[in-house]
């Protein structure tokens, strides 16, 4: 089942990138939470698919031209870690933003149920159950 969760969740990537940047019920469990890292300054806990596609309008309307690119894939059980790259500029500012961090995904029956955000590689592993 690792493979085609890891499968689930880069299509969202895939969708988000193509410019279907809403999260569904597709992907997302209608009581998902979302765990922004524990180093960001607005860091949270988004519950529920409307926190979520709050949170992620958020950051379309601070970078409309946000990507967020898979760099790396594990997984482990029902447990996916995608090492991403977020680029893009920022609305008022034109200033670029080019950061590289960690989504752990916990994905049940083809979506996902959790996503925490790591800025370290090897807690993100280490979360995956894959410490090195």
């Amino acid at each position: 089942m690792s493979q085609e969760n890891v499968k689930n969740v880069l299509a969202a990537y895939a969708r988000f990138n193509a410019g279907d940047q809403e999260p569904s019920l597709d992907n997302w469990d209608k009581d998902a939470e979302y765990v922004t890292s524990s180093d960001d300054p607005d860091s949270d806990t988004h519950r529920g698919i409307e926190a979520i596609r709050q949170q992620v309008a958020r950051w379309v309307e601070a970078y409309p031209d946000l990507r967020v690119e898979p760099l790396e894939t594990r997984s482990s059980g029902d447990k996916v870690l995608v090492w991403v790259r977020f680029i893009g500029h920022g609305a008022a500012s034109g200033v670029p933003i080019d950061m590289e961090l960690a989504h752990v995904c916990t994905v049940r029956n083809g979506k996902t149920v959790r996503l925490v955000e790591y800025s370290n590689h090897a807690e993100a592993l280490e979360a995956v159950g894959l410490a090195e």
